[in-house]
Parts: structure tokens; sequence; C-alpha cells
């Protein structure tokens, strides 16, 4: 562990440099002001500005996309407590307590509470990456194709049984995705598959450009139709600063809600959204008031802001140890590393080391850039939550087609993110999940060419699979995540019709 923290002292340093720096500077702004915006969050502003930060290259592009995902979990808190509207998913246990406060005057207590635990859940969710990243990565070196697909196939069922309330829409969203990521060459014997006759798909469907309509545009046109309220108090930045009773009073759900939050972060398909409500409920049954829970607890800000941000880094352990995004915003940062020319996975820590400990090191650099930023920003971030979307989204859209054609400079590439947007729309309205047609997406090819490899060598024998212990101990785990739900389903009682 402590050869860990010394290579991460060393990634800190490399992370100084100006260039990274400055990437990590505007990636933590560009997060707060997606953050502070409704109808946006993480996913899309990370999607939104995935072209434009790889123009960046190599390390600064991933500190910047880096960036926009923590400095969003920052800026979440902004519209939840001030307008009652979270940003994205994990922003809605926030809504509660923080927008009651903001409604009885004290919004800028509940968002200097909202700085302060992001901060102190962002440290301890980077202490606890950097100790376990490592010995995750090493022990993934073990894996072979049949573990590595063994291990996919349950990340892929767990994310879809976690990622939304219908079992058969979250498979549907799964195979559409996986028979996207078959569209292009066979991997392993080369002929075209699913292209139509169109030759710019015999590359594929790039993941970035589908990321950026399915997440950036689809959460735009779905936010178009809502309707912002009216702000309680204007926030001064003296206001802004947690008051010691506060603190006093909730360190202990700072400590333990960054704990519990990080290692539910690390479980594909469950990440901030699961944490924060999971430390909600759990700070509100051990209160010795619960009943203020809902009418303005400041341990109701604490314990989801702090459990959201640490989650963010814990997602970044499947991430970069074992290759597998287990949220939609990790899964447009595996997008981006693949457009660096890097590969997600145990090898990344063995191959290309420098770039993972600077990486962390410009998380730690970002993560005190936010605490001055926050405080700096928040009385103009107030303002911009009421920027008119007739303004802000032609803006914000000219970019995304501006980004979009800039990768491959192709009108084809347009048109495809303007369709995965349509389709990512659609889909919000209709219920189904795009997280698992992401993740389909994204590792449907790599199942695929791991199931394929694994049958080659074993010439055929599928009990390959139930040779090996830990590949049998993962395809167990699937069938139980996948079967249960359904058993449990079947076995609730049925309430009378109505009348």
């Amino acid at each position: 562990m402590l050869d860990a923290f010394a290579l991460l002292g060393d990634g800190i340093w490399q992370a100084t440099a100006p260039e990274l720096l400055a990437a990590t500077l505007i990636g933590v702004v560009i997060g707060l002001i997606v953050g502070a915006l409704p109808g946006l969050g993480p996913t899309a502003g990370v999607a939104i500005m995935l072209p434009v930060a790889v123009g960046f290259g190599g390390t600064a592009a991933i500190a910047a996309l880096a960036g926009i995902y923590y400095g969003a979990m920052f800026g979440g808190a902004v519209t939840s407590i001030l307008l009652g509207i979270p940003g994205d998913a994990p922003s809605v246990m926030t809504v509660i307590d923080g927008h009651a406060l903001a409604k009885q005057g004290q919004a800028g207590r509940a968002l200097g509470m909202s700085v302060y635990a992001s901060f102190l859940g962002g440290v301890i969710g980077l202490v606890l990456l950097v100790a376990l990243a490592a010995p995750v990565a090493r022990a993934a070196l073990a894996f072979g194709p049949t573990e590595m697909t063994a291990l996919m196939c349950f990340a892929l069922s767990f994310v879809t049984v976690l990622g939304g309330r219908n079992l058969m829409k979250g498979f549907t969203a799964l195979f559409i995705g996986v028979w996207l990521g078959m569209i292009g060459l066979d991997p392993i014997v080369g002929p075209a598959r699913y292209t139509f006759g169109f030759i710019e798909l015999f590359q594929g469907v790039d993941f970035p450009i589908v990321a950026v309509g399915l997440f950036g545009l689809s959460e735009m046109f779905l936010s178009l139709s809502r309707r912002v309220g009216a702000l309680a108090e204007r926030p001064s930045l003296r206001s802004l600063l947690p008051n010691l009773p506060d603190l006093i009073k909730s360190w202990w759900v700072l400590l333990w809600s960054s704990v519990v939050g990080f290692f539910v972060g690390v479980l594909p398909g469950l990440g901030g959204t699961a944490a924060t409500m999971l430390t909600y409920a759990m700070a509100k049954k051990s209160s010795r008031n619960p009943s203020e829970f809902g009418t303005g607890a400041i341990q109701g800000v604490a314990a989801p802001e702090a459990a959201n941000n640490s989650a963010s880094y814990g997602s970044m352990i499947p991430l970069f140890t074992l290759g597998i995004p287990g949220s939609a915003t990790t899964a447009v940062l595996f997008g981006g590393l693949l457009m660096i020319g890097l590969q997600p996975g145990p090898r990344l820590f063995v191959d290309n080391a420098d770039f993972v400990w600077t990486i962390f090191g410009t998380f730690w650099i970002g993560n005190l850039m936010l605490v001055v930023l926050t405080a700096l920003l928040i009385p103009f971030l107030a303002r911009i939550v009421f920027v008119s979307t007739a303004v802000l989204y032609p803006i914000v859209f000219a970019l995304v087609i501006f980004g979009v054609y800039s990768i491959n400079y192709s009108m084809g590439d347009v048109t495809i993110a303007l369709i995965a947007g349509v389709v990512g729309y659609i889909m919000l309205k209709l219920d189904y999940a795009p997280v698992p047609l992401v993740l389909g997406l994204v590792l449907g090819p790599l199942v695929e060419r791991g199931m394929r490899r694994t049958l080659i060598l074993s010439e055929g024998d599928l009990s390959v699979f139930t040779e090996r212990p830990i590949a049998l101990t993962f395809l167990l785990m699937t069938v139980a995540v996948i079967v249960v739900p359904l058993i449990v389903t079947r076995m609730r009682p049925v309430g009378p019709p109505s009348i």
C-alpha cells in the first residue's frame, strides 16, 4: 500500500504540468456548470464534451473528461437545493432536505454542507481508490479469456437488472446494444455484418458518437418540457461556509457515508444512485431525530452528497482495473480511453503505469480545485440555472454537432448522433433505461471476442466454463442475478383489482 501512495505522489507531481493543470481546470469548471444546469448531468456533460476533450490528446483528454465527471457531481447540488430539480439520478436524495432548507431561507447553509461533504467524500474515495486499484489489477491479471468473458456476462446482467424498473425492458435495451456492437466487420473471420450496404458502417458504430446522442442530445430534448421554479434565496459567498455546529453534528455521517458510497460505487450497475439512497436511509434510521428528515435535516444533505462523490471514484475501480464500465458515465470515459489508444483493464497498470498514476494525481488536484471553485462560483451557478433554454440549448446543440463532425469530419457521424438522440429520447419517454444499451454496445464485442477465443482454444467445448472455478462462479452469479428477481416478482402477492 505504501508503494501505491509513493506512486501517487509521483503522479501528483506529474499532474502539475501546465497542460494537465489547464485540462483539469477546464474539466472541473465545465463539470460544475453542467451539474448546475437542470436536465443535464455528468453523463450528458462527459458525452457532449468527449470529442472536444479528446482533441487535448493523451493524459490531458482523460483528465478533462474525469474533471467534468466529478465536477458535475459537485455542481449537481445547486439545482437540487435551489430549485428542487435533480440534475441527475444521484441528486434525487439531496432534493429532499436540501430544497426544504432552501425554502426556509437556508440555501447557503445547505450548499455549504454540500461543498464540504463532496470534498470529504472525494478525499476518502480517492484514498480507497489508490489503496485498492493496484491489488485488484494484479488479481485480474490471472484472468484469461474464459474468466473475463464470464465476468463481463455477469456485469452486463447485473447492470441490466439494476438499471431500470422493468426487467424485460432492460434486457431488450441490452440486446439492442449488443446487436449495434456487432455491426461492421467480423473480428475473427472478417465478413461484414449488418451494414445494410453502407460502407461507413464497415468499421462498426462509433461508440463516442452514439454516446453523445444517446445521453447528451436526448437529455436536452427531454428537459425542454421542464419548468424551473423560483429561487428562494440568493446565497452569498459567506453563507456557503458550513458552520461549526453542522460539522460537529454530521462528522460521523460524513465519514461512514463516504466509505459506504465508495464500495457501492465499485459494484457495476449500482453507482451513485444506489449509494445516495442507501446512505440517506441509513442516516435517517441511525438519527436521534428521524422525523427531521424530509423537513430540512442537515445530515440529509451530508450523507447523499458524501456518498455520491465517493461513489464516483469507486466506479473507477472496475473501469481501470477490469476494463468494465459500471455506469453510463464510466462507459463514456471508456470510449475516451479507447479514442486515445488505450485499452482499460489489468494490463493498463503494467503497460501504462505512468498514465494511470498521473490520472489519479489529476483526481487529487481536481478535488482541491473544486472546493475553491465551488465556493467562488456558486453565486454565479445559482444564476445560470435560470438561463432560458431557448438561449442555452441552441449554443450547446451547435457545440455538440461541431464536436461530432470534428471526430472524422463526416456528416454521417452527425446523422448517427441525431438518430441516437431521438432513440434516447424515445427510450426515456417509454421508461427504457439507456445504460444497458450503451454497456451492451461497449462490452458486447468484448464478450463475443472472448467467447470465440475461448471456444477456439477449447475446440468448441463449452465445458471449459464449468471447469474453471472463477468462470463458473461468475456464471452462477449471472444466473442468480437474472433468476432471483423473477422468482421474487412471481411470489409477490397480487392486490385486489381496482374498482
